[in-house]
């Protein structure tokens, strides 16, 4: 009895209070200003602290759809992400640069969600991709670095997550830094998570270029064959206001 009022007392995180902090705390260009934020953490603290007890996992029943479950985990990496990093910012600024540090944080440091203690890297692949097989979640879920997409300003809910995934989408593909296209050489220089995640583009090349294709703005279309994927180094300082 104990335990089915707690389930019923138990409410999900409230977006708005991450809306909030994203407005002011982000800029236009999704880079953030963790040092305001590092002083004016309260909301976002008890942000994660309601990501730590609900979870579409532990509450189902609160998240009858899969847009408010797929929102729900966008929201709950990215709100992780960034507290982690303003916990240790100044001193580990730079701890995405070094391979271990990369390895600390995305594979051995944990993060409380519904009352499991899971890694980063765990959340990613065994429940935003594997769950959701969207490979537009690329495009919405940030790791905290410059080579990264940029960290949006509007809050994902069951009722706008498509189209800001289509949005998000969109504004990736559009920026020369993640994808640069060369005419003549017949050759795109794209982002490494093409390559990292290329499972979930797709099976081989023409299926990556058609993927990026569908979300260009020029209707360039890659077709015809002959045409070459380079990857850009990734950026992994971070993405810090400046």
């Amino acid at each position: 009895m104990i335990i089915a009022l707690a389930l019923l007392a138990a409410a999900a995180p409230d977006p708005a209070a991450w809306d909030v902090i994203l407005k002011k705390h982000v800029l236009d260009n999704g880079t953030v200003r963790y040092a305001g934020l590092k002083q004016d953490s309260g909301a976002l603290e008890r942000y994660v602290s309601a990501i730590g007890e609900v979870s579409p996992q532990s509450h189902p029943a609160l998240f009858p759809s899969r847009e408010a479950r797929l929102a729900y985990w966008l929201n709950a990496y990215n709100a992780l992400v960034i507290s982690a990093i303003v916990k240790d910012y100044p001193e580990k600024r730079d701890r995405l640069i070094s391979a271990w540090g990369k390895i600390t944080f995305f594979y051995r440091m944990k993060f409380r969600t519904g009352g499991q203690m899971r890694t980063l890297d765990d959340i990613e692949k065994n429940t935003i991709r594997a769950e959701f097989k969207d490979p537009r979640i690329h495009f919405a879920i940030v790791c905290g670095s410059t080579g990264c997409p940029w960290l949006s300003r509007d809050v994902f809910t069951a009722a706008n997550v498509e189209a800001m995934l289509e949005r998000e989408t969109r504004r990736y593909m559009g920026q020369e830094r993640n994808v640069k296209v060369d005419h003549g050489k017949k050759e795109l220089t794209v982002s490494e998570i093409f390559k990292w995640m290329r499972e979930d583009f797709g099976k081989s090349e023409p299926d990556v270029l058609r993927f990026i294709a569908k979300y260009r703005l020029d209707g360039q279309s890659f077709a015809g064959g002959g045409w070459k994927i380079k990857y850009f180094p990734y950026d992994w300082s971070l993405n810090e206001a400046k």
